[in-house]
């Protein structure tokens, strides 16, 4: 007996496939929407919004800050205001004798109030307070080199676990195609086995080969999953939270890269580490000029509003009392044991190693810009090779595999082509790898995004 189908129930099967492929289509979009995909940029910024070691930084720059505040503080008049009240429990007494009789008089009052209002205005200290001041600039912008420094070593650091992870991800993608190749191997060597084409032995050796590549694919995947929880924890997001890294597959022209000495005249002009330096110089030098500041005398312009009050009952309106003071006061040490000099002496030891540090942080901005321009250069040379190679590995996988399908190569050709081809894609991913972290340390190098 035939079935037979309405053409509405027809029509009704293939609109509950196309739904059901729909809903298949979303699902996947929103796993994949769910991801948190990771730009180089995105590392850079979240890197340095949570990183502790950036954030303590940056609150030495308020702490900084704050110390040109308390200099200015030493340049500004020094007002306090004092008040007190004394309760007189029992009022003291002078007897004293006159025209024979025995006289008392009463010395004090049961209440007396007071206040004082004091000005004390610095004129001049040897220089030690606007040389003070100027220390504290200096001091701010020392601190802003030093968070400068950290913020390009967390931005390194940062850039490291994002290149890890893209090299976990190639070499991931490099196990996953030699399964394919050896899997794509195996069922030729298993239609030619059926045929009578090829031993036994042809047969096992395409098995085992297959079977080899899975423990190295699952060290890959292993290692991915690491990585990725690596860069996760450095930008302080949930370990669980998925995350896809999109990478620039264009970045590694040279094109617009400066010369050599341009590198390292923009790397001793801009350096965190030549900043820092030259403000230690600059800073131990004024620090001499504050140790010589207490061989000379210190002048200050000083005042004050003297107001009191005493009777026996609760008020201050009687035996009032007020007085105006004015004066200038001069100090001057006229020995202290030699502190002063030996002060002086280990200010001027301080700038001679600031200078000295200043000069070996120069040869040392040199050298490293050289070095990292050095192993950017080797790094392309070994990533265009590896380009030439892959391509070449490519080509010959490709025929060595025609040959053996069509019988007249062997699958020795086809294994050893398939493993030069492995190694020739493990190469291109490492010198990427390279490639990306030498251009990085050449940044950070020559404080110059390139």
């Amino acid at each position: 007996m035939t079935k037979m189908f309405h053409p509405v129930q027809l029509r009704s099967s293939g609109l509950a496939v196309a739904l059901t492929g729909i809903v298949v289509i979303l699902c996947v979009a929103a796993s994949v929407s769910s991801q948190t995909a990771l730009t180089i940029q995105d590392v850079r910024r979240l890197a340095l919004e949570h990183n502790r070691t950036f954030l303590s930084a940056r609150e030495d720059v308020n702490i900084a800050r704050s110390e040109i505040t308390k200099a200015w503080s030493d340049a500004l008049p020094d007002v306090s205001l004092s008040g007190g009240y004394n309760r007189n429990f029992t009022v003291p007494k002078v007897f004293f004798i006159a025209n024979g009789e025995t006289m008392e008089l009463q010395t004090g009052f049961k209440n007396s109030f007071g206040t004082r209002v004091s000005v004390s205005q610095p004129i001049w200290h040897g220089g030690k307070v606007f040389t003070a001041l100027n220390i504290a600039k200096r001091y701010e912008a020392y601190s802003e080199a030093i968070a400068d420094q950290v913020e390009d070593g967390v931005i390194l650091n940062a850039e490291q676990l994002f290149y890890a992870t893209a090299l976990a991800r190639a070499q991931l993608e490099v196990w996953d195609k030699a399964l394919e190749a050896n899997t794509a191997n195996l069922e030729v060597v298993e239609k030619q086995f059926n045929q009578g084409m090829v031993s036994e032995y042809e047969l096992l050796r395409a098995r085992v080969e297959r079977q080899n590549v899975l423990p190295e694919k699952i060290a890959a995947e292993a290692e991915v999953h690491l990585s990725e929880k690596r860069l996760l924890s450095f930008l302080g997001i949930e370990l669980d939270e998925p995350v896809t890294v999109i990478e620039d597959l264009g970045d590694t022209s040279l094109a617009n890269l400066p010369a050599l000495p341009d590198l390292i005249a923009q790397a001793l002009a801009g350096r965190p580490e030549m900043i820092q330096a030259q403000h230690l110089v600059e800073i131990s030098a004024k620090a001499i000029k504050v140790a010589r500041a207490d061989y000379w005398p210190s002048f200050d312009a000083v005042g004050a509003y003297d107001w009191q009050s005493a009777s026996d009952s609760w008020t201050m309106t009687e035996n009032e009392s007020s007085s105006w003071t004015a004066g200038i006061t001069v100090s001057l040490e006229l020995f202290n044991g030699g502190r002063t000099k030996g002060y002086v002496s280990q200010r001027k030891a301080e700038h001679n190693q600031a200078r000295l540090n200043l000069q070996q942080t120069r040869d040392n901005v040199r050298l490293e810009v050289e070095e990292a321009y050095t192993a950017l250069l080797q790094a392309k040379k070994s990533l265009d090779i590896q380009g030439t190679t892959i391509a070449s590995a490519e080509e010959g996988h490709k025929i060595a595999q025609l040959r053996f399908e069509s019988g007249v190569g062997t699958q020795l050709e086809v294994l050893s082509a398939q493993s030069a081809l492995i190694r020739a894609r493990t190469a291109r991913a490492a010198a990427l790898y390279g490639f990306r972290i030498a251009r990085a340390k050449l940044r950070q190098a020559t404080n110059i995004d390139l």
